[in-house]
């Protein structure tokens, strides 16, 4: 059982549903496997919990 893990900022339901869908559909197509043996994850993280390039993402949004 596959489990495809989903680091991100916080989205809508609509968005993670379809997400969950391609990343879903494309795992079963290339490992040839069915789709009810995959588990996508999602993570929400705040802007206060993630930064890139040395920059915490809030400092990057309140410019």
């Amino acid at each position: 059982m596959p489990v495809i893990t989903i680091d991100m900022l916080p989205r809508d339901y609509a968005k993670k549903s379809e997400i969950a869908k391609v990343f879903t559909d494309e795992m079963s197509r290339i490992a040839g496997i069915p789709k009810e043996a995959i588990v996508v994850l999602f993570h929400e993280l705040s802007p206060e919990d993630f930064a890139t390039g040395g920059e915490m993402l809030a400092e990057r949004i309140r410019k």
